[in-house]
């Protein structure tokens, strides 16, 4: 019994200011990040098609020999490509033919 009051004053301590070592323990999961980019819905022979987030419309560009293609960084070919990419298309000044396909993968 002479122990009960020095354990109760212990736990008021221990109440008033609580110890940084439980809060550090808490761990904030990271909020996870909106995709907004474009994204690459059918890879064809001669030409890719392109889901545009901004306007969800689909769009299709024509790939020549002259399209300068990129995957993660390294330089690739239309068979580098595949549905579900992110993308960045650069146009000709056609309007319709890819100049440069800048591709990641998710």
């Amino acid at each position: 019994m002479k122990f009960l009051p020095a354990i109760a004053a212990l736990l008021a301590v221990a109440l008033l200011f609580p110890s940084k070592t439980f809060a550090a323990g808490k761990k904030k999961s990271p909020t996870p990040v909106a995709d907004t980019g474009d994204h690459i819905t059918a890879v064809h022979l001669t030409s890719i098609a392109i889901n545009i987030y901004a306007t969800q419309a689909a769009k299709e560009y024509k790939v020549t020999r002259a399209t300068k293609i990129t995957v993660n960084g390294g330089p690739s070919q239309l068979s580098g490509l595949a549905t579900g990419m992110s993308v960045v298309v650069t146009l000709a000044p056609d309007g319709v033919t890819a100049a440069s396909i800048d591709a990641k993968t998710r």
